[in-house]
């Protein structure tokens, strides 16, 4: 009997009378078939019919006949017939002891069709799980709470008689197969070979599993692989984000909507082609929002003919990505360390290289301040927009107790890209000239610079006037492009008079009852591992240039970086908000936060 899909329907009636031998073959082989069904005796005896009919649904009772219908296996369905009584009597109803009577009536036929579904179903014994796929010994890839669903897990898997590894995302829980129904559904909607591809699905007694074609590792465990070459790594950071901000915006074209949707979508990578694919399923083991995609501008290629693993493959990365190319890659937030730290309020900032010491609680400018090729504007940025009064000075006049509170910020960003470019063209060579080789992770490339005023609320602040510097007030030279800024001696007072004439000293207004005014200066930046500088002198090297040089800088005509002839340490300490908030009083004292 063929049971392919394409096959011609056929009947078939089976006899299965006391004659054996006037039983034709092809019934006598339809015989052999059924007598397997042992809770079907009837079957052995009297004769019957095959064909293809409408299965009933239901148990049907007539007069000296029954149906019902059972399922032989996946191709065919069939239901029975009750036989006859013999001939002679009163006729089939009551039957005598007339002629021989005649078996059940069997028919076989196919099930109605179903649509058939675009991805297999695998029988979960079929499915041998080699083992979970875990970030750290703590926790899984994936954990959900979701309306009841308590784990979403990924596995490693095989499928019985099919080579190679898949990728199983197994549901579990309260929910699990709606989740899993919901999630299968996105899978569907999209097809791309930077997405997640989804080969089968599993459902078995609660559990509920969606196959993905190829063995799929989170991004972060991938570049482990290649912990000994920074160029590598760093290049699989830029091959990994070109593909994920295309294959972000293929979506938001297909879906209509805008690509910052899709930036926190989980990425993994094929370890068999380093191919990254992004996760419907925000929350997973990738890197998701770790890429930084959106903010990298630069396309870098694709070595299809390179393997990763080959003693070569850092020759064939340095010779694909330009000095510009690479060391953008390498100043992106994925690799660098984003440094946020309060400095004292008593010394001059700006752009350039400070070393930051955690340990001892002090920061060192390293380097002249920095010239940059344009001017940086200086403006206050009024946070709670209260009511103000720029005067004839270029001062700024509040008026209390109109108002309880102000918040106060000159924010200071400077070409943050301008100056990673030129600190990584030359670090080796400020290493070189300064001696160092122990600290070098310390070393901070500041970007960007915070000076804070705030007042905070008070209840019955008595009536008077806060007189606030201008902006311009911060520099600390005329020089063009010179950026080196620090508070100046009176940013702020506090003064009864609406002219401004009369200044209240800190402990007058402190005494008539008026809050202290609060500044902080806060400095943004960036710092690099050791691994970092050594693939730096390793890509220079191989460009043809000394490391320890300023070779590069000049040649792509970077600014250059001056060491300063004397390092005087200052209070700084690293923080994890971009304000103190006033809730450490000591710290504000030795930073010197109050006026």
């Amino acid at each position: 009997m063929d049971l392919h899909a394409d096959s011609e329907p056929e009947a078939i009636v089976l006899s299965t009378s006391d004659n054996v031998e006037s039983t034709p073959k092809r019934a006598r082989n339809a015989k052999l078939f059924i007598k397997p069904f042992s809770f079907l005796p009837s079957l052995l005896r009297g004769s019957f019919k095959t064909s293809e009919t409408h299965t009933r649904k239901y148990w049907e009772t007539k007069p000296g006949r029954q149906a019902t219908e059972h399922t032989v296996n996946k191709y065919y369905s069939y239901h029975i017939t009750g036989g006859f009584g013999g001939s002679g009597g009163e006729g089939h109803n009551q039957g005598g002891d007339g002629g021989p009577g005649h078996g059940p009536t069997v028919y076989f036929g196919r099930p109605q069709a179903r649509e058939p579904s675009d991805f297999r179903t695998i029988r979960r014994g079929d499915l041998k799980l080699l083992k979970e796929v875990r970030l750290s010994t703590e926790s899984g890839v994936v954990s959900r709470q979701s309306r009841g669903v308590d784990v979403r897990r990924i596995h490693h898997a095989e499928i019985r008689g099919n080579p190679g590894i898949v990728t199983v995302a197994v549901y579990q829980g309260d929910g699990a197969e709606e989740e899993c129904r919901k999630h299968v559904a996105k899978y569907e909607s999209i097809w791309h070979v930077n997405i997640m591809q989804l080969y089968g699905l599993v459902s078995s007694k609660g559990l509920y599993a969606m196959v993905f074609h190829d063995e799929l590792i989170p991004y972060t465990q991938f570049v482990r692989h290649f912990e000994h070459s920074s160029i590598l790594r760093t290049y699989i950071f830029g091959y990994c984000a070109t593909e994920a901000r295309e294959v972000a915006g293929y979506i938001s074209h297909v879906f209509s909507r805008h690509w910052t949707d899709y930036i926190d979508l989980p990425v993994w990578i094929q370890p068999r082609t380093g191919r990254p694919c992004l996760d419907f399923i925000r929350g997973g083991a990738g890197i998701g929002s770790e890429l930084h995609w959106w903010d990298i501008n630069i396309n870098t290629p694709c070595l299809e003919n390179i393997s990763l693993d080959a003693p070569d493959s850092e020759d064939a990365i340095i010779s694909s990505l330009s000095e510009d190319q690479y060391h953008e890659l390498s100043s992106q937030p994925s690799i660098t360390r984003h440094q946020w730290f309060e400095v004292s309020t008593e010394y001059p900032v700006g752009p350039g290289i400070f070393r930051l010491d955690s340990q001892c609680g002090t920061c060192v400018r390293i380097t002249e301040p920095f010239q940059i090729l344009r001017e940086v504007a200086l403006n206050w940025y009024n946070y709670e927009n209260a009511p103000d009064e720029p005067l004839p000075n270029s001062w700024i006049r509040y008026n209390f107790p109109c108002m309880f509170t102000l918040n106060l910020e000159l924010n200071l960003w400077f070409p943050s890209y301008e100056i990673r470019q030129a600190w990584l063209a030359q670090a080796n060579h400020i290493f070189a000239e300064l001696q160092e080789l122990e600290h070098i992770e310390d070393y901070v490339c500041v970007y960007r610079v915070q000076f804070i005023l705030q007042i905070p609320y008070k209840h019955n602040i008595p009536e008077g006037y806060v007189f606030v510097c201008p902006p311009e007030d911060f520099r600390t030279n005329t020089e063009p492009h010179a950026n080196s800024y620090q508070w100046p001696a009176c940013p702020a007072y506090w003064s009864l008079n609406p002219s401004g004439a009369d200044r209240l000293s800190t402990e007058d207004a402190r005494i008539l009852g008026f809050p202290a005014i609060h500044i902080e200066t806060i400095m943004l930046g960036h710092s690099w591992d050791h691994s970092i500088y050594q693939g730096l002198q390793r890509f220079h090297e191989g460009k043809g240039f000394d490391p320890y040089s300023r070779e590069v800088a000049r040649q792509l005509e970077y600014p250059l970086f001056e060491v300063l002839s004397d390092h005087v340490p200052f209070p700084a300490r690293e923080v994890k908000f971009l304000r103190c908030y006033l809730q450490d009083p000591e710290l504000c004292r030795e930073l010197g936060h109050f006026l």
